[in-house]
């Protein structure tokens, strides 16, 4: 039985990647700086607030891929490290995926997945700028890449069969209900909008 295990905040993904609790607090996409817990301190937040969803950690791993957070690449920096450099990657200018730089990919599409990048020489370099796309030396983007894991790529059903945990169904929210200013009887949010009240005729717009 795996025992130690992510937690993910289900309420919202970064792009395509799923957001985990980080260590010492926040969320991440970064599975490198995710917080790491059993499996008895995972279900028990889940009970807790069943947004945050348990993923076994092993399994997570195993579908990890590389990205890189555009707000650690610096022009800068870029252009500095392009000194003896061979091989380069071409980013789309100004598309992410979340914060994930985009690559044009091996098989000549779009892709996030720095494994699936498509690298050129440094003979490549001017024509892919006068394309429109941004060289990037191989070295310095391979250095600021660090793991994390797109929705489509997991399921938590298969994730936890034969882990014996149950996720917690959210609650579905309370439809609110008010007051007739004129005779009390109950009325929908909608209905103050729509109309005025069938029984009494008095009007509840705020």
């Amino acid at each position: 039985m795996d025992d130690e295990f992510y937690l993910q905040d289900s309420r919202g993904n970064t792009g395509d990647g799923l957001m985990f609790w980080a260590q010492g607090g926040g969320y991440t996409t970064n599975l490198d700086r995710a917080e790491v817990r059993t499996l008895a301190s995972a279900v028990g937040q889940h009970k807790s607030r069943e947004t945050d969803v348990p993923w076994p950690k092993s399994y997570i791993d195993a579908r990890a891929h590389t990205g890189v957070d555009c707000q650690y690449v610096m022009p800068e920096e870029a252009a500095g490290a392009t000194e003896g450099e061979t091989r380069f990657f071409a980013a789309y200018h100004r598309e992410w995926n979340g914060n994930d730089l985009v690559f044009l990919s091996r098989e000549g599409g779009r892709t996030s997945n720095l494994l699936l990048a498509k690298t050129f020489s440094v003979g490549h370099v001017a024509g892919l700028a006068a394309r429109g796309y941004q060289p990037l030396p191989l070295a310095y983007i391979t250095a600021k890449a660090r793991r994390l894991v797109h929705a489509g790529e997991v399921s938590i059903k298969e994730a936890l069969r034969g882990t014996g945990i149950k996720l917690v169904k959210p609650k579905k929210p309370r439809k609110e209900v008010f007051n007739c200013d004129g005779c009390g009887r109950f009325i929908s949010d909608l209905q103050r909008y729509q109309q005025d009240c069938r029984n009494c005729g008095a009007n509840n717009a705020p």
